[in-house]
């Protein structure tokens, strides 16, 4: 039996819908998203139109909280992040 991705991860995710921006270059770019699903170690972004993302970058949650991520995969405006340090 094949295991889905859901089933692979080792963190369950839930689905959220919360403002975010993605920060780099030291705070000179900032683009908003919005965060579609979250886990303990990575989340799902949404942008409204593609967005050339460095590897690493920051996501500053609306509540004003940051989270150092890392893409793991893009596709298009939807951008699957690995919170840097969690494996």
């Amino acid at each position: 039996m094949l295991e889905t991705g859901a089933e692979k991860r080792r963190h369950p995710r839930r689905k959220v819908l919360k403002g975010a921006k993605a920060i780099f270059n030291e705070g000179a770019s900032l683009y908003d998203c919005q965060v579609r699903d979250w886990s303990e170690s990575g989340a799902k972004l949404v942008f409204a139109a593609f967005t050339p993302l460095p590897k690493l970058f920051t996501l500053r949650l609306s509540d004003g909280s940051e989270h150092p991520c890392e893409v793991v995969r893009a596709d298009g405006v939807n951008v699957g992040v690995r919170f840097a340090g969690v494996h």
